[in-house]
């Protein structure tokens, strides 16, 4: 994500002074002699941004993955968690089911299972924008000693 607010979604061709190089390719589908269609790349062109336009890197699988998996966990600690609560306050409330019983106990077993394992993958995959990465320039001339 640049400073202008673009998403820019390209190959980085080159990195020279304080300059990064992105390279576009534009494609086009056409028919094929099988009568299928197929793309193929009709021009590609480069755009030069300078590294303090650059306001974080994005990386689409990482984060799509994280939050898929934080929004999963995040449902899993609500639906295990809750179903304990509510069986461990039916089960005080109601005595002709009993708390500690086989059956129940396993289902309960199940669900704080079920409940903690998504407070870790809630814990560890959240959600938002995390900039982990810095743009940074290293200047590479040599001090001459004086």
């Amino acid at each position: 994500m640049a400073t202008d607010g673009r998403r820019y979604d390209a190959l980085i061709d080159r990195i020279a002074n304080d300059s990064i190089y992105l390279r576009y390719f534009t494609t086009s589908a056409y028919t094929n002699v099988f009568g299928t269609v197929s793309y193929d790349t009709v021009t590609t062109y480069i755009l030069q941004l300078h590294y303090k336009a650059i306001r974080y890197v994005y990386t689409p699988k990482v984060s799509y993955r994280n939050n898929y998996l934080g929004t999963l966990g995040r449902y899993a600690a609500i639906g295990g968690l809750g179903y304990t609560a509510l069986n461990l306050i039916n089960g005080l409330i109601q005595k002709a089911d009993p708390l500690l019983d086989k059956r129940n106990t396993r289902n309960v077993a199940i669900a704080t299972g079920i409940g903690g394992a998504g407070i870790f993958l809630n814990r560890k995959f959240r959600g938002g924008k995390r900039n982990k990465y810095n743009v940074v320039y290293v200047d590479m001339k040599e001090d001459k000693p004086q």
